[in-house]
């Protein structure tokens, strides 16, 4: 199954992750995978399934902010910024428990969401994850 070996080879890619953000480096297969599920629900409309489905480009896009070729694991910081981003989003706008029904990790979603932003600008530098959000068409008005 190819969802399961593209999640098992992500888990693979992010072992290795050290550092201050490692724990979070660490969420980004269930990330992924919450957000493939919530592209496949009835219940999310397609507006929302459209950034979703960017995010999911911009993970997989070989162009970052941190690239995983020079920095390691630790290059999918970025990823992990737009996808909370995007997830945040969602959060104020359909029911939460759609999001939670779909959510496998350890961690508690909402918490890692609503931290993770907080520290954003600190990961990735001040204002890029708004310039790679703006450019996927997810502007700034969408996200507060």
């Amino acid at each position: 199954m190819a969802g399961v070996d593209f999640y098992s080879q992500l888990r693979q890619r992010v072992a290795g992750a050290t550092g201050p953000y490692a724990h979070h480096v660490l969420l980004v297969p269930d990330v992924v995978a919450l957000i493939t599920r919530l592209m496949l629900d009835r219940r999310v409309d397609t507006r929302h399934k459209a950034y979703l489905g960017a995010a999911l480009a911009y993970v997989v896009s070989p162009i970052d902010i941190l690239s995983e070729r020079l920095v390691g694991p630790l290059g999918y910081v970025d990823d992990l910024a737009v996808m909370v981003a995007v997830l945040n989003i969602l959060l104020s706008e359909i029911d939460e428990a759609i999001l939670l029904e779909h959510w496998s990790g350890d961690a508690d979603l909402l918490v890692t969401i609503r931290t993770f932003l907080a520290r954003a600008d600190e990961a990735i530098g001040k204002g890029r994850l708004d310039d790679v959000l703006r450019r996927m068409g997810v502007t700034q008005a969408a996200r507060t």
